[in-house]
């Protein structure tokens, strides 16, 4: 068993900094003063950088006149030149450095194994208690100081490499560097859905959000092989299920709910089960749950399946929030969702509803604004994109059967319309056959 402490490494890289002031930068890059285990130990170190920061010389003469006394009331002349004339080398003052570091871990492991005990003990629902205890974990800081800046050589010197994964994605005649949505006109617009996104598919109620959601998720599961964590807080597992088959066999849903499609449709079914049974999508649709618990359950998911490539949320309204507000619940569960999306490093898709503003104009096409309860989900996201049907508010007009997904935020690219035929009776959206209807739809001002 190893010490949660070192004296001799702290003194060592007290020293050192004394006796070579240049070491200073050198070593604060890598080592805060919260690492260091003794308070006096802590406070001459943030002592040393106040002064060095300040354009001043540092020695234990400059270092006693800015402070008389350290925190336990020692003569801080007398200390550091203790230090310092205990300190024979400095060559390995970095070792002494990444010793404090490897301590300072340590002791914040220590702690945290206090508190997840006392969690243990508390009274709360399990789920809360492993999601706590999973957030305990995680916030774990073993990075010091140097992953705070980085020069932009280093940074160029690192994204060489994309931009050579870049040209060799052109060369094989592949433009995407993320998960693609099966709908090839809105692929060109996003490019690919890119780990850490957070994408807001936003629409009134019966457009086709939940449908779009899912026809993403299977086409990332089944033909991109990537692992799929469905949220369900509106439908169940089972109502789902139905939604992917009818999909992915191009099933006439009602057939699935009645069991017609067994005698109608019985090699497409045999087909869509097929294809469904083997792909790495899981679903959870536990009725109630709260943003918490969704990254407590993302977290499980992703060590399962060693990583997930796509995370659906359906929808945020239906998230349950602290009870502040629930203009401020929205608001920290925008936030929640997106800092999930970078810890698992997936994009994740969240639904959400639109407030009645678009109802009470000629057009009825959604804007940013018409989104519900919180400006946040349009500040934190990364694309927002509305689903919108013609034919729900005009069962006669010209584009029935038409889906538009309306681009209206796009952080890493354009904003636009993309056309798809919508077939509300297979659940799915698929590509327009010809691109000549996209000349009679509404044009859209963004």
């Amino acid at each position: 068993m190893i010490e949660l402490h070192s004296l001799e490494a702290e003194h060592g890289v007290l020293g050192a900094m004394l006796r070579q002031p240049h070491l200073i930068d050198v070593i604060s890059d890598e080592l805060a003063a919260d690492a260091f285990a003794w308070d006096d130990n802590a406070d001459l170190y943030r002592l040393i950088l106040e002064l060095h920061a300040d354009g001043n010389p540092v020695d234990v003469i400059t270092l006693s006149d800015r402070r008389a006394e350290l925190p336990s009331g020692t003569r801080t002349l007398a200390y550091a030149g203790e230090i310092q004339a205990n300190t024979p080398s400095v060559a390995n003052a970095k070792h002494y450095a990444q010793i404090i570091r490897e301590r300072a871990i340590c002791r914040q492991l220590s702690a945290a194994a206090e508190r997840i005990h006392e969690v243990a003990h508390e009274q709360a629902a399990i789920e809360d208690k492993i999601s706590l205890a999973q957030s305990i974990v995680l916030g774990l800081d073993a990075s010091g100081n140097d992953g705070e800046c980085q020069m932009i050589g280093d940074i160029m010197a690192e994204h060489v490499e994309v931009l050579q994964e870049r040209l060799d994605r052109f060369q094989k005649g592949v433009v995407m560097d993320g998960l693609g949505t099966g709908i090839p006109d809105l692929d060109k617009f996003t490019q690919g859905l890119k780990s850490g996104q957070m994408i807001v598919v936003a629409g009134r109620p019966a457009m086709g959000k939940t449908t779009l959601a899912m026809n993403v998720a299977a086409d990332v599961a089944i033909n991109q092989k990537k692992p799929v964590l469905v949220v369900s807080l509106e439908m169940t597992k089972t109502q789902l299920t139905d939604r992917l088959l009818a999909a992915v066999g191009g099933i006439p849903l009602p057939s699935l709910k009645t069991g017609e499609c067994a005698a109608d449709h019985g090699p497409e079914l045999a087909a869509a089960t097929l294809r469904l049974r083997d792909a790495p999508i899981c679903v959870s649709d536990v009725p109630v749950m709260t943003i918490s618990r969704i990254r407590a359950v993302g977290r499980r998911q992703a060590h399962r399946f060693g990583g997930l490539g796509l995370i659906v949320i359906d929808y945020l309204g239906l998230v349950e929030g602290e009870g502040k507000g629930r203009t401020e619940d929205v608001t920290a569960m925008s936030r929640q969702i997106k800092l999930l999306a970078r810890e698992l490093d997936c994009p994740v898709i969240v639904l959400s509803q639109l407030n009645r503003g678009c109802e009470s104009r000629p057009d009825k096409r959604p804007v940013l604004s018409d989104l519900r309860e919180s400006g946040a989900i349009e500040q934190d996201a990364d694309i927002v994109m509305f689903v919108y049907r013609d034919e729900v508010y005009h069962p006669n007009t010209q584009d029935k059967g038409i889906g538009e997904i309306l681009i209206r935020k796009n952080r890493d690219g354009e904003i636009g319309c993309v056309l798809t035929a919508f077939q509300g009776d297979r659940s799915r959206f698929m590509p327009l056959a010809s691109r000549a209807k996209q000349e009679n739809v509404v044009k859209v001002n963004f």
